[in-house]
């Protein structure tokens, strides 16, 4: 925090505050919470917090906002826009995020701003990395890929297997150690590196730009699949 900056404007200065929970699996050292200074279009990082893993639901997400807030002498008026890595990602992790941004953003009335994760993710890959396949929520031997192309765009294609890997001209696959098998060896055989996927509140910012605002009660998480106590819920009622 810049030592010269007056209390009233340390009081009266727009924040924006980052959220990033969609894959715990992800990282142990990513951000899960940051606070960033809005100075006419540019966006200087305050501070950030990490998850502990033994927290568990809301109260945890929000108690860390708290006293992230509580630590920078940050007013809860003063967040301005809100930013949430919206998944794919898993079930109980994106509904904590997006149901706790839902919230605060309604009871603040601050923009905002749903990013998807492969974009959180896009932000934290080396140029000489691309292109790249970022993997999200990987199960039964699928995984949920983006692929970053040189220029930096992200192209999202869906659940893939291993048969797909080559035809998409990857260097470099970001993934969490929940990668299928199959594709870590497929990657090997074709002369892939597979890096761990850093998911952090940090790069939300960079992610968010250019994505409009939207109202907080159309706000949803994105999921790879049908989550399974739906999907059992289905097979037992016969839907």
């Amino acid at each position: 925090m810049n030592p010269t900056t007056s209390s009233t404007q340390q009081a009266t200065r727009p924040i924006v505050l980052a959220i990033e929970l969609s894959n715990p699996s992800a990282s142990n050292s990513a951000s899960a919470v940051a606070l960033f200074a809005d100075q006419e279009g540019t966006h200087a990082l305050i501070d950030s917090a990490l998850m502990k893993k033994s927290t568990r639901g809301s109260d945890g997400l929000m108690s860390l906002i708290e006293h992230l807030c509580t630590k920078n002498t940050i007013a809860p008026s003063q967040i301005s826009t809100l930013i949430v890595s919206v998944g794919p990602g898993g079930y109980t992790s994106l509904r904590i995020s997006t149901t706790s941004a839902k919230v605060l953003a309604m009871t603040l009335k601050c923009k905002l701003i749903a990013v998807p994760s492969a974009l959180v993710a896009a932000q934290a890959i080396a140029q000489n990395d691309l292109p790249a396949l970022i993997a999200l929520a990987s199960k039964n031997q699928h995984t949920h890929a983006s692929v970053v192309d040189e220029s930096g765009e992200v192209r999202t294609l869906g659940m893939v297997g291993a048969e797909a890997l080559e035809a998409l001209g990857v260097k470099t696959i970001y993934a969490d150690a929940h990668l299928p098998e199959s594709l870590q060896q497929r990657a090997a055989s074709l002369g892939i590196s597979v890096r761990p996927i850093i998911l952090d509140a940090i790069h939300c910012v960079e992610a968010a730009a250019g994505i409009s605002p939207i109202d907080p009660g159309l706000l949803e998480p994105i999921y790879a699949r049908e989550p399974d106590a739906i999907t059992q819920w289905r097979a037992r009622h016969g839907d």
